[in-house]
C-alpha cells in the first residue's frame, strides 16, 4: 500500500512505518485508548490529500486492530464514508465523527443539527470544534452540548478553540463533554494546552 500519512513535524511516513508506530504505541501503552486521525485540509490537517490515499490509510489502521477510534469528519464524501463504515462493521474500532468551525460558534439550532446528524451517520463518538467570538459564545456552546447531551446516548466532545474556550478543554465534565485533547510534543489546534498543563489546572479546580 503506498498511503501515507505526516508526522509531528512535517515528516512523511510509509504505510509500513505508520504500522509500526501504531504497534509501538500500543506496546508501551497497552492500557490506554487509541485514536487514529487522518485529518482532512479542509478541517485542519496539514496538507491536502487525495480521499484514495486517506481512505487506504484509516482503514489499515481498523484492520491492524491496534486503534479503539478512528476520528473521521461528517463532512466527508459519501463515498469515503460508506468505505470507513464498511471497514467498520467488521472491527472492534469506533468511529469517532467530528466536525471543526474554524470560523464561529454556530446558533443552537445548528449545534443540534450537527449532533443529529452524527447520530444518523451512525457515529459511536459526537466530536464537535468551534471557534468562539466571545465568552457568549462559550456559554452558548457549552448550554447548547449540555442539552443535547441530556437526550443522547452517545459519548459527546465539544471543544470551544482559542484561548477563550479553554475551560471546555480544562473541564469537559462540566462543559457536557466526555474527554479532552493535550498537546503532547506540540499543539495541534488553536488554544490546546499541554498535558501538564492541563492537569495542574484540574488539581487547581479540585476536579482530580
Amino acid at each position: 500500500m503506498a498511503s501515507r500519512s505526516f508526522h509531528g513535524g512535517g515528516e512523511l511516513l510509509t504505510a509500513e512505518e505508520e504500522q509500526d508506530l501504531l504497534v509501538e504505541i500500543k506496546t508501551r501503552m497497552p492500557d490506554q485508548g487509541l485514536i487514529y486521525t487522518y485529518r482532512s485540509h479542509l478541517e485542519g490537517g496539514v496538507c491536502e490529500t487525495a480521499d484514495e490515499i486517506r481512505t487506504a490509510a484509516i482503514i489499515a489502521a481498523i484492520k491492524s486492530n491496534r486503534v479503539d477510534y478512528v476520528d473521521v469528519e461528517l463532512n466527508s464524501e459519501p463515498a469515503f464514508l460508506e468505505r470507513i463504515r464498511g471497514a467498520l462493521k467488521v472491527s472492534e474500532s469506533q468511529w469517532l465523527v467530528s466536525h471543526h468551525n474554524f470560523e464561529k460558534t454556530p446558533t443552537t439550532e445548528e449545534i443540534n443539527a450537527v449532533f443529529k446528524a452524527m447520530e444518523a451517520v451512525g457515529g459511536d463518538v459526537l466530536k464537535l470544534a468551534v471557534m468562539p467570538q466571545s465568552m457568549d459564545d462559550v456559554r452558548h456552546l457549552i448550554q447548547a452540548t449540555l442539552t443535547y447531551n441530556e437526550k443522547s446516548q452517545k459519548p459527546m466532545i465539544a471543544i470551544a478553540m482559542g484561548s477563550l474556550g479553554s475551560i471546555t478543554r480544562i473541564a469537559p465534565d462540566l462543559c457536557g463533554g466526555s474527554l479532552t485533547f493535550a498537546a503532547g510534543a506540540g499543539k495541534t489546534a488553536p488554544g490546546q494546552l499541554s498535558l501538564e498543563e492541563i492537569i495542574d489546572l484540574r488539581k487547581r479546580m479540585a476536579l482530580i
